[in-house]
């Protein structure tokens, strides 16, 4: 259940560093909605950590090229906590929007889990992003299989890699690839993003087929939108494309790395861990958004 309240700024605001900041709640404070922005949300995971800044930061570059709401959310585990995650989300968004007063946000408090929240956070919030720090990769992973929105995972907030505008997108031979041509779309067409679409290289005869076929796809879609592409030729394997997309991101200065998570959990996943996990913690300050391949994408709208 949730409550929708105006709000206003009557007090100074509190600056980011204060040992008191900032932020969430069992309802959602309407701040300002401006008539060019949807109401769908952005959600930025607060957890009142000192990195939690560089989440915002990020969460607050996408609401802006997407034009969304900025969602500032919390979660609570019983009444104390409830109070202290309220005040401060309040107290940030005060501040936020003294920084941003263009920007429409929100804040959001909701008991228990991520993990229990995110079908509530999309069917009756609107949610259509959620925004993580890497550190917390390990423990949102079960909150995103059950995800029919991206997570996307940042680390630190260096200009370099807050424009977004060179989108790298690996494509192996699984159909589950060509769920990330929609993300890699929108960026290009709101942010006027290259995307540069790194696929696999296949000798097997099959897997090389249903390859072609996934890089034919990305290159019709993207080109009917007029969004900017290209196709470049890795030297991986479907296994290791993601990988070498990874390693050879700042030679193609990419600044968002795009790709499907699992389709399954085998043994082996459980044994050393998932490979997005992986992934996502070696990316070091490069944003990584994962597309749950086992659920229909929500689509955002224009």
């Amino acid at each position: 259940m949730g409550f929708l309240f105006q709000f206003q700024q009557t007090e100074d605001p509190v600056l980011p560093g204060d040992s008191d900041r900032i932020l969430s709640g069992f309802f959602i404070i309407n701040i300002r909605l401006m008539s060019n922005y949807s109401d769908q949300k952005v959600v930025v995971v607060c957890d009142f950590s000192d990195r939690m800044n560089e989440v915002i930061v990020h969460g607050a570059r996408l609401a802006d090229i997407l034009k969304k709401e900025l969602c500032l959310f919390g979660l609570w585990r019983d009444k104390v906590q409830k109070n202290e995650v309220q005040e401060k989300l309040i107290r940030m968004t005060r501040n936020l929007k003294s920084r941003l007063p263009e920007l429409p946000i929100t804040c959001l408090i909701l008991k228990n889990s991520l993990r229990d929240n995110i079908g509530k956070l999309v069917d009756d919030y609107n949610a259509v992003l959620v925004v993580l720090h890497q550190a917390d990769v390990a423990r949102s992973l079960k909150a995103f299989q059950e995800s029919s929105i991206p997570f996307l995972f940042v680390n630190g907030n260096s200009p370099e890699f807050l424009q977004y505008k060179n989108v790298l997108v690996p494509v192996d031979y699984r159909k589950a690839s060509k769920d990330t041509s929609l993300w890699a779309s929108y960026l290009g067409r709101f942010n006027r993003s290259r995307i540069q679409v790194v696929y696999a290289r296949e000798t097997d005869q099959e897997q090389a087929a249903r390859l072609t076929r996934n890089v034919d796809f990305f290159k019709k879609f993207l080109s009917s939108l007029n969004v900017r592409h290209e196709l470049i030729a890795g030297k991986s394997s479907s296994w290791g494309i993601c990988n070498e997309t990874l390693n050879r991101a700042g030679e193609w200065k990419g600044d968002l790395m795009i790709f499907s998570g699992s389709n399954s959990v085998t043994l082996l996943d459980l044994l050393i861990g998932l490979p997005e996990k992986r992934i996502v913690r070696k990316a070091g300050e490069l944003p990584v958004m994962l597309i749950n391949p086992r659920k229909d994408i929500c689509m955002m709208c224009d």
